[in-house]
């Protein structure tokens, strides 16, 4: 049986709360697990589904519903099945086909399809759905400073409203683009600290795109992305030298970032400066 996080009973919502903290690593709480499976992207529940078998959860998936009316695309990613199931691939299965169906129901121009690992490649293989890409994990090892950088204005509650505008501006035509309404900005200012930084990028008074930092522990990634009009115009090289010159000044130990291999200019970019493919995050397809 497949149930969305909205239509769980309590006592299902405990048998979650099971399954997600299941290998003993930083358990989470239920208000935690309520604020990971009930929110705004995934459409408040009805895009986090479960697979229930004799009342135990074994799998489940995740849809990124929350970008459809503004982009028109939705993700279906994150599948997760017991180690010890002995029949993974109908868990897999029943998971996509319902998946796909809610995806349906909200009229996208295009559904995406991802396997976390290669067991769940195949299985989705077989059922017909071809690889098209990959997300990657990837590091730096020379870090020295190649370029100049760009000045950089942090995020604060007088300017997110173009704050808002950049990054919207800068990400909702990248592959797997990401919409941000004015709450998910304040969300951020309310998480800075000394280990979360989000600003605007600076070059010649004219605000040109954003980075934004997250550091944990000795690991530094980032996030960044050029508004449109200054694309192809070698402010991309600048905007990374800025991103890794800012986590020197942090002494990070890795530097890291994640990258949909669909979007070549700014993996070749990548690859060039000299960053390594680190690992496979997820194999990608469309569902046609």
């Amino acid at each position: 049986m497949i149930k969305g996080y909205s239509d769980l009973s309590n006592l299902e919502k405990h048998e979650v709360y099971k399954f997600v903290n299941r290998n003993g690593d930083s358990e989470k709480s239920l208000d935690e697990i309520e604020d990971l499976f009930n929110n705004k992207v995934n459409g408040y529940g009805e895009g986090s589904l479960f697979c229930f078998i004799d009342n135990k959860v074994v799998g489940k998936v995740s849809i990124v519903l929350e970008v459809c009316k503004e982009l028109g695309a939705v993700y279906i990613y994150s599948h997760e099945i017991l180690d010890d199931f002995e029949n993974k691939e109908l868990v897999v299965i029943d998971l996509t086909n319902t998946a796909i169906e809610i995806s349906k129901k909200h009229n996208p121009t295009s559904i995406y399809l991802c396997a976390g690992n290669k067991e769940h490649l195949r299985i989705l293989e077989n059922l017909g759905y071809k690889e098209e890409y990959m997300s990657l994990s990837m590091t730096l090892d020379d870090k020295s400073l190649r370029e100049k950088t760009l000045d950089l204005i942090k995020l604060s509650n007088e300017n997110k409203e173009i704050y808002l505008n950049i990054i919207n501006d800068s990400f909702s035509d990248m592959p797997h683009g990401i919409y941000h309404y004015i709450t998910d900005i304040e969300k951020y200012i309310n998480k800075s600290d000394e280990n979360n930084h989000f600003f605007m990028v600076v070059k010649d008074n004219n605000i040109i795109g954003f980075m934004n930092i997250e550091i944990e522990k000795d690991r530094g990634l980032f996030d960044i992305g050029l508004c449109k009009e200054y694309r192809g115009k070698g402010y991309g090289k600048s905007l990374l030298e800025t991103a890794i010159d800012f986590l020197n000044k942090k002494s990070v130990e890795n530097i890291e970032l994640i990258v949909i291999k669909k979007n070549q200019r700014a993996y070749n970019m990548y690859k060039n400066r000299g960053f390594k493919d680190k690992s496979i995050l997820g194999y990608w397809m469309e569902v046609k």
